[in-house]
């Protein structure tokens, strides 16, 4: 009987020694799990840091760009001079109220439209903010899409899709002045502009909450 004790002692003595074993083996894992994750995650903050770093150096950070959770992008206003020529008059496509709108090349080669806001100082940044929030949302075949801007102290700067033909006016009222070659406009395409501007006006005024008076 007491034999029969003896070996039952042992056998639970036996199952708890495995039992805190393999907690220990669990926690050294668990241990030795997060300590990598540690590592890991300060040689991938170091390696972005470089990075950034070095794309500033060479002026060229497109890849490590800010992008919104709109697809909208972030652009420096260092990335914006550089696509303009310095802002150079010659890539001037256009003014209008609110300032010059310049043609830019950026980094990857696509070409954009960059509209440089005048007295932009006096637009506080979450007004300019709000600005670029609702110009995100439009959506219109009729409409140049936002693809990004730039707030950078006292510069802001929208960026839009590039029109290769150029604007509307430079057709209507041709100047030599122009670097584009104006088209033809019989009646059925001054029609055709003319319907396809009213459709983009009527998304603004009707399809856009709040509502865009142009």
């Amino acid at each position: 009987m007491e034999t029969g004790e003896a070996y039952q002692k042992k056998e639970r003595a036996s199952l708890v020694a495995i039992v805190v074993l393999a907690c220990l083996a669990l926690s050294s894992l668990f241990v030795a799990f997060s300590y990598y994750c540690y590592i890991r995650n300060k040689v991938s903050k170091r390696h972005r840091i470089n990075k950034k770093f070095d794309c500033e150096e060479k002026g060229d950070c497109q890849e490590q760009q800010e992008v919104t959770d709109k697809g909208i992008q972030v652009f420096t206003f260092k990335q914006l001079h550089s696509a303009t020529g310095g802002f150079s008059k010659s890539n001037v496509v256009g003014h209008g109220g609110f300032g010059l709108v310049y043609r830019g090349v950026l980094s990857n080669g696509r070409k954009v439209a960059i509209k440089f806001m005048d007295n932009a100082g006096k637009q506080g940044e979450e007004e300019f903010k709000m600005e670029v929030e609702l110009l995100s949302r439009l959506r219109s075949p009729y409409l140049l899409s936002l693809l990004g801007y730039c707030s950078d102290n006292s510069h802001k700067l929208l960026v839009y899709e590039f029109m290769a033909n150029g604007g509307l006016q430079e057709h209507l009222y041709p100047n030599n002045r122009s670097g584009s070659v104006p088209l033809r406009l019989d009646w059925e395409t001054r029609m055709r502009i003319a319907l396809e501007a009213a459709k983009g006006l009527e998304y603004l005024h009707e399809h856009v909450t709040p509502p865009v008076i142009h």
